[in-house]
């Protein structure tokens, strides 16, 4: 397969618009695709036109080294695009379109690279599974349907190639979100005594989570993944300056570590709720959006020396953009590393997470579990989404090196 036919495919994926789901058409151009190449596949259609994708190759025998990526996009607001997000741009060495980073790059490097594999007829001593998922960027169903399956119970090694660039993560927060929704009374804003502002009440409840929060999160940090985070990312309420608000809400991300359990903070939402509720007029409610727990992988796996080697010359020959370098420098101050740097290739951890939480479910503790993938993850869920050309086509390269390498 030559680099325009590489590059027809992750155009076909970009010119699929699966930012609200709609995962279905893409997963069958998919199973098309790959069925081209000999390369059976099986789609789970979870309705609504959601869908994930599993294929395999190699001897049907263990070990079995499982490859994945997420057919979804974050919501798209076409109106801010430069280009059409989903026509792919090719322009300075870059590759502009909705889902190059996150993850449509990745999912067509993994892709491309077993079909290498195959069409070369390349012996493999185990099994490569490629996995692709729904629903990533909201609940995370399609992973959760997957394992309820069984289609990690025989898996001895997890890749998602979500992006990364040339670094490697061996371990992602958890993640509890919560909709905090305040009940009051209207009234006219010149006899607030008549009414119950529900914009005030969920104001001063979500001081108060925070507060238990963070105190708590401060005194249960991990070594590997720092400290429960807490941020307030959705606020709505009222509907005219002059009348008192009757209804408000909020939604609230928790990012977790196992210091500080799922549990434990959603236990600590609902203590400080319902202490609340006794001592305020009004009513507070609360609903989980999403809860999934903390993977911790093995930072000195064969998955993670396998990528280092394979993966560290490509890093050196790398080129950033003057860009590029000045987020490195702001990550370093920040942060601790930088992303752009050609000296050394840092296994990491980070704070989003993926689905892993869900697919290694029943062994989130030390297993063989790295996310890398192709971009700038500081591009991710943003307008104007980019990725370089060449990282792309050198992922390529590095994912089939690396199956070779695994599973030979």
């Amino acid at each position: 397969m030559n680099k325009e036919e590489k590059l027809v495919i992750l155009e076909k994926l970009v010119s699929f618009n699966t930012s609200e789901g709609n995962e279905l058409a893409e997963a069958q151009y998919l199973q098309d695709l790959l069925l081209e190449h000999g390369i059976e596949s099986e789609i789970e259609n979870l309705g609504n036109h959601e869908a994930n994708l599993i294929a395999e190759i190699g001897n049907g025998q263990k070990p079995v080294f499982t490859i994945s990526g997420h057919l979804d996009t974050v919501a798209v607001d076409v109106d801010k695009w430069d280009t059409d997000p989903f026509t792919l741009v090719r322009k300075d060495g870059q590759m502009y379109g909705s889902g190059v980073t996150d993850m449509k790059g990745g999912t067509a490097a993994l892709v491309i690279a077993m079909i290498t594999l195959k069409d070369a007829e390349f012996p493999l001593n185990g099994t490569l599974r490629l996995v692709l998922t729904a629903g990533e960027e909201s609940n995370m169903h399609g992973s959760h349907q997957l394992y309820a399956d069984g289609a990690m119970n025989d898996s001895d090694t997890l890749l998602i190639a979500e992006p990364t660039g040339y670094r490697t993560v061996y371990a992602n927060k958890g993640e509890v979100d919560f909709k905090i929704t305040a009940q009051g009374k209207a009234a006219h804003s010149s006899r607030p005594n008549f009414g119950i502002n529900a914009i005030q009440n969920l104001m001063d409840v979500l001081e108060l989570i925070k507060t238990k929060v963070e105190a708590r999160a401060e005194q249960n940090q991990d070594d590997v993944l720092g400290k429960t985070t807490f941020t307030v990312d959705i606020f709505k309420g009222g509907i005219q300056i002059n009348a008192i608000p009757a209804n408000a809400e909020a939604e609230i991300n928790t990012r977790i570590v196992p210091e500080y359990s799922n549990d434990e903070v959603m236990a600590d939402v609902k203590a400080v709720v319902d202490e609340f509720n006794q001592t305020h007029a009004g009513e507070i409610e609360i609903e989980i959006l999403m809860n999934i727990p903390p993977v911790i992988g093995n930072p000195e796996s064969k998955l993670i020396k396998d990528i280092i080697k394979i993966a560290t010359p490509y890093m050196k020959n790398t080129e950033y953009t003057p860009s590029e370098k000045q987020q490195g420098k702001e990550m370093q101050a920040k942060q601790g590393f930088n992303p752009f740097s050609n000296d050394k290739f840092d296994v990491l951890s980070g704070a989003g997470g993926t689905d892993a939480s869900e697919l290694l479910k029943d062994k989130l503790m030390g297993t063989n579990y790295a996310v890398f993938g192709p971009g700038n993850p500081l591009k991710m869920h943003q307008t104007n989404e980019y990725a370089s050309e060449q990282m792309w086509f050198d992922f390529i390269d590095i994912y089939e090196k690396l199956f070779k390498e695994y599973l030979w």
